[in-house]
């Protein structure tokens, strides 16, 4: 038995232990459509939401953000390979706002600004420098904002604020937490891949520290 197709061709009609398993898998085809149609739905939607993820770090960047975003934010931000690069730049213009604004604040006042305001300031810079050491590429960038930062806290209070001792007891209660970042940054950096870290000159950057060391300990006899 033969039948017209819509192209007007000959075709053989189905046998029927054909019709029959035909008719017993149609409903497993039509849910093998179904899902490939709710797949491509799916794959449609997950990439509208990394769309707008990327929007949203591009965003978070633009602003300068990229140092006070939640962990959840940050570790997804991170997976970037210039994570490190990223985040330090974004370090290091907050540390250059926060410098300023003290600076003004402190050129606003008729009376000495304590150390402490200084130092408690700049220590809510630490937590994201940690996170900065942590990232491939990261400990040498940290380290050199570590020393920028100890460097900031040397710029403010004038004669008064090294000659007090609730001021020396500031700093010397900063420094003692900047040393305890310094030491695990200089661990991670030590155990860094040499092609990551080439050019360590350690011998220089051990002359910048006891600089800063000979420094304090003049000043407020810090050891």
């Amino acid at each position: 038995m033969t039948m017209h197709t819509a192209q007007g061709i000959l075709a053989a009609a189905p046998d029927p232990l054909t019709k029959a398993f035909n008719e017993a898998i149609k409903p497993y085809v039509d849910q093998i459509e179904t899902l490939k149609n709710e797949v491509e739905d799916l794959t449609l939607q997950l990439q509208q939401l990394e769309d707008e993820r990327a929007d949203m770090h591009a965003w978070i960047d633009k602003r300068g953000l990229r140092a006070d975003v939640p962990p959840s934010i940050a570790a997804a931000m991170n997976t970037d390979p210039s994570a490190a690069q990223t985040l330090n730049y974004h370090i290091d213009r907050k540390m250059t706002v926060l410098n300023h604004d003290l600076h003004r604040l402190q050129d606003s006042l008729s009376s000495h600004l304590p150390t402490s305001t200084f130092a408690t300031t700049l220590e809510t810079l630490l937590p994201s420098i940690e996170s900065l050491s942590a990232l491939s590429s990261g400990p040498p960038l940290a380290f050199e904002l570590i020393i920028k930062l100890g460097g900031n806290l040397n710029s403010h209070g004038g004669d008064e604020g090294w000659n007090n001792e609730a001021d020396r007891a500031s700093r010397a209660a900063f420094y003692a937490r900047l040393d305890e970042v310094m030491v695990d940054i200089i661990r991670q950096r030590l155990e860094m891949k040499g092609a990551e870290d080439p050019s360590w000159a350690v011998f220089k950057d051990v002359k910048r520290l006891e600089k800063t060391g000979n420094f304090l300990k003049q000043k407020i006899g810090l050891q």
